[in-house]
């Protein structure tokens, strides 16, 4: 195996020539503080040594908001049009890779992957980092079976990074930045959270949630069901689905937007019927979709250990003590 060595002093150069290569997005610290993926402007540097980001690059592949269709009657139904440039996402941690795994088991399933997702998935190149937990992270502690693939990694060291190639497109960017790079002999990559990921068994059977479990009806009682935690949840992709007739009585537009189990309205049907009526029960239906899966995934637990819900809930609910409980006494 050969790693790739890269001076801190040129990563500039390589940062210069990977926007010549498409559109590159990397973490930014804000005025505010906060870390956000965004558009690299020239001559600028990625702050490679955030712990997170806001919010995580599923953004990317499931915007907030989106028109998903249009009507007219003169052209029928039309999608939007997608942008074919390469988009380049640089210093994803393991956790954000593995979220966007498990995304693309979900939205490219083989027998009906979602037309809009698979063309953003198609265009994006990832490149990933390594990372130091924190005291809100759980990789460590809570291994998870997703993989953490991507097209190239960057190991992160005290003299420069380590740069391993993953994929046919990862070979693509090591061979356009070939003349700034040094090979290295190496057994294996270095020790990383990567590690973490992709090695843990998937459960094949669990016995069901106890609902009258006090610890539902404990954390429904300090949650103020602002739906932080979903917001800035990298694996969390709920939607809703709204359809709004033009002003003209002809034409009209279809909108998807982020849902939140946490929220009261989610689970509510025609005839105000709701099948999670009271927030204990929301807080059990969420549980059990971020450490049991569900549907088609069940068994395969869709927490990553990333920790930003419990660095964004105002109240901080921590759902880790409950999930060392249930997961490490079930077999």
């Amino acid at each position: 195996m050969t790693l790739s060595a890269l001076s801190y002093n040129d990563l500039p150069l390589v940062l210069a020539r990977l926007q010549t290569l498409g559109e590159l997005h990397a973490p930014l610290r804000g005025s505010d503080g906060a870390v956000r993926f965004g558009p690299l402007p020239p001559g600028a540097q990625p702050d490679l040594t955030a712990q997170r980001s806001l919010l995580p690059p599923k953004k990317y592949l499931l915007a907030p908001s989106e028109t998903i269709l249009t009507y007219h009657p003169a052209t029928g139904y039309q999608a939007p049009p997608q942008p074919e440039t390469p988009l380049i996402l640089l210093g994803l941690h393991p956790c954000d890779l593995a979220a966007i795994a498990y995304l693309d088991r979900l939205f490219m399933a083989a027998d009906s992957p979602d037309p809009l997702y698979t063309a953003r998935r198609e265009r994006l190149i990832l490149i990933g980092a390594s990372c130091t937990p924190d005291q809100y992270c759980s990789c460590h502690q809570m291994p998870s079976p997703l993989p953490a693939t991507c097209d190239l990694f960057l190991y992160q060291q005290a003299d420069g990074l380590l740069l391993h190639v993953e994929s046919p497109k990862g070979q693509l960017l090591r061979e356009a930045l070939q003349d700034l790079l040094q090979s290295t002999p190496a057994q294996q990559p270095p020790a990383s959270t990567r590690d973490h990921f992709g090695s843990a068994g998937v459960a094949t059977s669990h016995e069901e949630l106890d609902p009258n479990l006090p610890d539902w009806q404990q954390l429904a009682d300090h949650c103020l069901g602002c739906g932080a935690c979903s917001i800035c949840c990298p694996t969390c992709s709920c939607f809703e689905v709204l359809e709004f007739g033009g002003l003209d009585g002809c034409s009209a537009e279809r909108l998807r937007r982020w849902d939140n189990c946490l929220f009261k309205s989610h689970s509510e049907v025609a005839g105000g019927h709701s099948f999670q009526k009271d927030r204990a029960q929301r807080f059990r239906y969420r549980y059990r979709h971020k450490y049991r899966g569900y549907g088609q995934l069940r068994g395969l637990p869709t927490c990553v250990g990333c920790g930003r819900c419990r660095v964004q809930c105002p109240t901080g609910l921590d759902l880790r003590p409950l999930a060392e409980r249930l997961e490490r006494s079930t077999p």
